[in-house]
């Protein structure tokens, strides 16, 4: 399993396509998701070891850098984050469900890496821009005070890059939410 993952979100289609080819030439790194997403930008996540997601985020940095809107890396990345965004998560019972929105996938990553290693929560849904109108989501289900932790902890990185849109904790939530997140 590797131990960091990158993320890059581009304001070009076509430059993020071929940062994939680059990326994966500068270090021994694996590409996890790939896609356009809305408003015409494009994100890539992939994997490897720290030093070799660090070596291609700082290649495709220096090379594509005014198409670049944002970027990220998530060392000792935790095996939830994966399941979450390929919607793989498996909830054994449902609580409090906490939600933050941003406006760039890295920062919807990183929401996710602060909040799951914030306390004990799980992660039930990282979603990509894809028909979001290019805003990303994240979901988290869990005891409400560890769902009120987890998101102070998540919103850190995109508030302070003026990338947060929103986030919320629904405390008890209806039966109806629920099935509606799932």
């Amino acid at each position: 399993m590797e131990k960091s993952i990158g993320i890059v979100e581009f304001r070009s289609i076509a430059i993020g396509i071929s940062a994939i080819d680059k990326i994966v030439k500068a270090a021994d790194v694996r590409i996890v998701d790939a896609n356009a997403i809305c408003a015409g930008k494009y994100y890539i996540v992939f994997a490897g070891s720290v030093s070799a997601v660090s070596n291609s985020l700082s290649v495709i940095r220096e090379e594509e850098e005014p198409f670049i809107i944002d970027s990220a890396s998530i060392s000792n990345v935790y095996p939830e984050i994966f399941s979450a965004l390929f919607q793989t998560a498996e909830i054994k019972e449902w609580k409090s469900i906490g939600v933050i929105e941003t406006i760039t996938s890295p920062s919807i990553f990183m929401a996710a890496d602060a909040a799951v290693k914030a306390t004990s929560v799980d992660l039930v849904e990282i979603r990509v821009a894809r028909a979001l109108g290019g805003k990303n989501m994240l979901i988290i289900n869990g005891d409400v005070s560890s769902v009120k932790e987890s998101i102070r902890a998540g919103i850190g990185y995109p508030e302070e890059k003026d990338f947060l849109v929103d986030y919320r904790v629904i405390a008890s939530p209806h039966q109806d939410l629920y099935r509606a997140i799932k």
